[in-house]
């Protein structure tokens, strides 16, 4: 009985297509080309062009045309698609479209106008031995259309880095519009699939698929953004299994695709409106979307470019005809987008030079074009010698785009409020509150809780930070206390959350959920959770005699390896908008972090900071005297002053001089009515961590509320 070898041989095609994808990706990306271009051209190899000709029986026994064997790798090559999709959609920032929008929808819509009639009219103009069906000459007209105008937003963006003009405003402007480029050439995929799947151009058809597309769309922006951010969270928070977030992503992108499918569109659609949901969930941590990326690029991309180099055939290129109609493919694309990009340009407002940037920058089409490339061989609408012509094009295009968009930046000047710009970004980078992406809340039914609550409802309503906040107290009732006081504050920064985009913007009830907890072990193990940092609202939480804090905050801090921001109610009544805040400085990181919290506070609360910096004079030494001394704390309140004028918040500076800056500081503190001191302190580290002797006696000694940030 004959055995059967098709897991063996799908093995065999995997572990071939791996190595030589992968290993072509490393050289190429060594030649500061995409990694893609390699696996790409590794199918090429392993295809009919080049192995199948050299060694045509070899080829056949390695890569035979068994139809479950093909069924096999294709459904490999089909997820590789989905999940690439996916990749490409979390890269998309709807945001960056619409605060561009002038420019970069009239530079999109123009950019993909050009090029699409092109290639509607070269479908109608092609002979019909390059046509799958040439009854569905529009079908192949729409789909040409759509592969000569896309542009490649992960191309486009590495490019953009690589030459470092990411974060200049014509780099914005580029990045943006490719982003809507994609954005509309999954629409259009969807929309052509649709028509496809109808097998009819009827009016009826075409306007039901476009109504059901826009419906679905609406529905992902809007409902969907809501449900996609709670699974995520709820799978992070409640699951203990390993790697639960990426399943829920997974899961999520699945199901999306899924529907696209049913309702007549492509599956396409569905996955990269998922990884745009995805992208905007704010508990999608760095390192979750890392594991995901390295799933993606180490194993499906690499299978999938070379399964689509595979389905090439350049054989047919040597047809003199051909070639030339290749020729002319690769012209019609690269002119094409760039009169209609450029012309959008000036339409938006932008210079010539500006606009011819801009079109230089569309002009790559990698990963976008070969997918839509690959979906149109999958459905019927183009044949090998198309698919050939449109991927020869899409590898042309996109090599050609890095020098000469280097050569068009380097003539583009950088206007002053650009200069000045990115001075500003590149100072808010060092920055540690910007980077913040989840809070913590603990807090009991007390003062300190009152406190710990409102503070922290401050920070993260300015900030618009994902915030859980854990009970303490063993009355049900405190649940609602706590949560009721951060939700109430969060609401009142109107200012901050008015700036938002309409699509990424949330209430508070959104951004804030309650949690109950085991006091004892649960409050540790939900710091692991991926907070940022945590705000801590107990009764005595430090036992100021001993240094040592509550043991529940003890376990907190001890398994937590982010800031502590331990609130202490000193006045005992309820809290008072932070309109008013001290924050001691000294140039060191934990001084530094504090006073970015004071100001993300005062700039939520509409109030004012004041910053105080005392000399000591026993700090003095043999190289760091007299006006050297106080140079040196002078230049600490001048970055403050930086600070506050990054964030528009207005900043009172003072100094004093003393030999015990913790009585200087108790002192001024004493001297005026301030509704909260914020104070940087770093942790002393022995059997466990606990404060120094100066800042324990600071706590002690302040009676105004005092905000303690302990890392």
């Amino acid at each position: 009985m004959a055995m059967d070898h098709t897991t063996a041989g799908f093995v065999v095609e995997l572990i071939l297509l791996l190595i030589v994808g992968r290993a072509l990706g490393e050289i190429f990306s060594r030649m500061g080309q995409p990694a893609l271009f390699g696996q790409l051209i590794g199918g090429v190899i392993l295809g009919p062009s080049v192995f199948g000709a050299l060694l045509p029986q070899l080829h056949q026994a390695i890569f035979p045309a068994t139809p479950d064997l093909k069924r096999m790798v294709d459904a490999v090559s089909q997820i590789g698609i989905l999940l690439l999709l996916l990749l490409t959609g979390m890269e998309t920032n709807l945001a960056l479209v619409r605060r561009k929008r002038r420019v970069v929808v009239a530079t999109s819509l123009a950019g993909i106008a050009v090029p699409c009639a092109c290639g509607i009219v070269l479908g109608f103009a092609l002979p019909e031995d390059l046509l799958p069906n040439a009854h569905a000459r529009l079908i192949t007209g729409l789909l040409l259309g759509t592969a000569l105008s896309v542009s490649s937003v992960k191309i486009v963006a590495m490019v953009l880095i690589e030459i470092g003009a990411i974060r200049r405003d014509l780099g914005q402007l580029i990045l943006a519009t490719a982003i809507l480029d994609d954005t509309m050439a999954w629409l259009l995929v969807a929309v052509v699939s649709g028509i496809a799947a109808h097998d009819t151009l009827g009016v009826g058809g075409v306007l039901a698929t476009i109504a059901a597309t826009a419906a679905f769309v609406l529905f992902s922006l809007t409902a969907g953004r809501r449900v996609v951010a709670f699974l995520i969270r709820w799978s992070n928070d409640n699951l203990t299994i390993e790697a639960p977030v990426i399943t829920a992503i997974l899961l999520i992108m699945l199901t999306m695709a899924l529907g696209t499918e049913l309702f007549g569109a492509h599956t396409a659609l569905g996955a990269f409106m998922a990884g745009v949901l995805v992208g905007q969930s704010p508990i999608l941590t760095e390192h979750i979307e890392d594991e995901l990326r390295g799933l993606i690029m180490a194993f499906f991309s690499p299978v999938f470019f070379a399964v689509a180099g595979l389905s090439m055939d350049l054989r047919s290129l040597f047809d003199v005809g051909a070639l030339a109609l290749t020729v002319a493919m690769i012209a019609i694309a690269s002119v094409g987008k760039f009169v209609g990009a450029a012309i959008g340009g000036r339409l938006g407002g932008l210079t010539w030079l500006e606009s011819a940037a801009l079109a230089t920058g569309l002009n790559a089409r990698g990963s976008t074009e070969v997918i839509v490339a690959s979906i149109g061989l999958s459905m019927g609408a183009l044949n090998e010698r198309l698919y050939t012509m449109i991927v020869a094009m899409a590898l042309v295009t996109t090599m050609a785009m890095p020098p000469t968009l280097r050569w068009m930046m380097a003539l583009v000047p950088l206007r002053e409020e650009e200069r000045t710009r990115l001075a500003k970004e590149r100072a808010e980078a060092k920055e540690s509150v910007p980077n913040m992406e989840r809070v913590l809340v603990a807090a009991d039914s007390g003062a300190n809780g009152a406190l710990a609550a409102h503070l922290a409802g401050l920070f993260a309503g300015g900030q618009r930070l994902l915030t859980t906040v854990v009970e303490m107290s063993t009355d049900t009732s405190g649940a609602a206390f706590a949560f009721e006081h951060v939700r109430r504050a969060a609401a009142s920064c109107p200012g901050r959350l008015a700036a938002q985009e309409p699509a990424t913007a949330a209430s508070p009830d959104d951004l804030i959920q309650g949690k109950a907890v085991d006091a004892t072990a649960g409050l540790a193990q939900e710091a692991a959770k991926g907070y940022s940092i945590a705000f801590i609202g107990l009764d005595h939480p430090v036992a100021a005699a001993a240094h040592r804090f509550d043991s529940r905050l003890d376990r907190l801090i001890a398994a937590f390896d982010r800031p502590v921001a331990i609130a202490l109610n000193g006045r005992r009544e309820a809290a008072r908008p932070a309109y008013n805040i001290l924050v001691p400085t000294g140039g060191t990181a934990h001084a530094r972090l504090a006073t970015e919290v004071a100001l993300a506070l005062v700039k939520a609360a509409g109030g004012r900071l004041t910053a105080l910096h005392v000399f000591d004079p026993r700090e003095d030494t043999e190289m760091l005297r007299g006006r050297l001394r106080r140079g040196l704390g002078v230049a600490v309140l001048r970055d403050v002053r930086r600070l506050a004028g990054r964030s528009d918040v207005p900043v009172e500076l003072k100094t004093a001089t003393h030999t015990r800056p913790e009585l200087a500081i108790r002192r001024f503190a004493a001297s005026r009515d301030f509704d909260l001191v914020v104070l940087g302190a770093a942790l002393r580290v022995g059997e466990r961590k606990f404060l120094g002797p100066r800042s324990a006696s600071l706590l002690a000694a302040i009676k105004a509320p005092l905000l303690l940030i302990a890392q």
